[in-house]
Parts: C-alpha cells; sequence; structure tokens
C-alpha cells in the first residue's frame, strides 16, 4: 500500500479493500488508464473539506507506477534527530514545526542528502545515522513550473540520526526557518499539534519504534 498526501486529503493506493472507520471514496481503477489521477487532483483541488480516496488494483506495483508517471518527481531526504537524552530535534518554518529535509542533489546518496540538509537546516555536525525509516509522499503545485504540468510528487526518504554531542543550534534563516529545538519525549505532542498531516502519522507510527 502507498500512501499520499496532497494539501489535508490523502490518497491510498492499494491492492485490496480493507474496512475504516472513515468515510473514505473508493475506487477501482485500470493501470492502463490514468484518466482517473486527474479526476482526483480536480476533486481535491475545488473540494473545501479534506476527502480521503482509496484507489484499488491487485497488481498495486503497476498501479504505482501508472500514479507516478503523472507526476513530476523530487527526491528528497530528512532526518529524525535524537540527542543523548532522547530528545528529538524539529525545526519551526513558517510557522509550523517540521523535519530538517532537502531535495537530493544530483549524483548524491539519499543518506548524504539527508545529513547534509540537517546539518544546513540546524547548524549541527557529527550526525550518524542508526537506520532508514518509512518514506512519505506528498503532491503539491511547483511555483517554478508552468501550470497544469506543475504537479509534483515528492518521496522523503528519512533517516534515525544520533547526535551525540551538545552543540549550539542555528538556524538557516535563509531557508525560512525560524527555530531549531530539542523536545523531550513529553513534549512531542505540543510539537505535533502544529506540524503536517503527513509528519503527524509518520512520527506516530514511527516514535513508538525508536
Amino acid at each position: 500500500m502507498y500512501k499520499v498526501f496532497f494539501n489535508d486529503s490523502t490518497i491510498q493506493l492499494s491492492a485490496e479493500s480493507k474496512k475504516s472507520s472513515k468515510n473514505n471514496i473508493t475506487q477501482t481503477v485500470d493501470c492502463e488508464d490514468s484518466g482517473f489521477i486527474e479526476e482526483l487532483v480536480c476533486e481535491i483541488e475545488s473540494c473545501k473539506k479534506a476527502i480521503d480516496f482509496v484507489i484499488l488494483n491487485k497488481e498495486i506495483h503497476k498501479l504505482w507506477d501508472c500514479f507516478r508517471s503523472q507526476f513530476v518527481e523530487i527526491p528528497a531526504a530528512g532526518g529524525l534527530v535524537q540527542n543523548g537524552d532522547g530528545s528529538l530535534l524539529f525545526i519551526k518554518r513558517l510557522g509550523v514545526w517540521d523535519l530538517p529535509k532537502g531535495k537530493i542533489e544530483k549524483g548524491e546518496t539519499p543518506e548524504n542528502a539527508a545529513i547534509r540538509e540537517v546539518e544546513e537546516e540546524c547548524g549541527l555536525s557529527g550526525l550518524k545515522i542508526i537506520r532508514q525509516l518509512d518514506s512519505t509522499f506528498h503532491i503539491y503545485r511547483s511555483p517554478y513550473l508552468k501550470f497544469p504540468d506543475n504537479l509534483v510528487l515528492k518521496e522523503t526518504k528519512w533517516f534515525l540520526m544520533n547526535c551525540s554531542e551538545k552543540q549550539k543550534l542555528v538556524p538557516q534563516v535563509e531557508e525560512n526557518i525560524e527555530e531549531v529545538k530539542w523536545f523531550a519525549m513529553n513534549e512531542i505532542e505540543g510539537a505535533m499539534a502544529n506540524t503536517y498531516l503527513s509528519l503527524r502519522e509518520f512520527l506516530a507510527k514511527t516514535i513508538p519504534a525508536i
């Protein structure tokens, strides 16, 4: 199963239907016909409330390839950083708490990109990757591409990192980062109350496992 976030809505691509407590809109599609994607985009962008779609096809990998083919793909990487006290590192960008992340440059590995982005955005050094975490996917319209061909599908590859030394945190202001802060585990809810839906779900699933 793949779950993609678009504004406040979600699109789940699955091989089989599962019972849900949500009022999902479920549709079985043909992998050879990408027309359903344009319909989803139009409905999400025109609707004032969040919608949760479930798109079904037993050939999930073909379905995912069909879905991806309709977007400009931008790979990104970021870090969930933990210090020796067990606290987690967050950045505040444009008034919203987030995790440090950024675009993977040409010829760069996801691991190197994740470390570089955390170092640049937070002013840290000496980070160590512990393991790779689940990716997140979201769609947005790029202001740098011509409409209507400016829909971007971004996969962010996340890595659990350790920061063993106490260091001064320096926000990268040129990237609109206002604050960098360590949150103790009993303070995480405060950050999650003011973050994006995709990140909130990612953290709720990931934090208990670290």
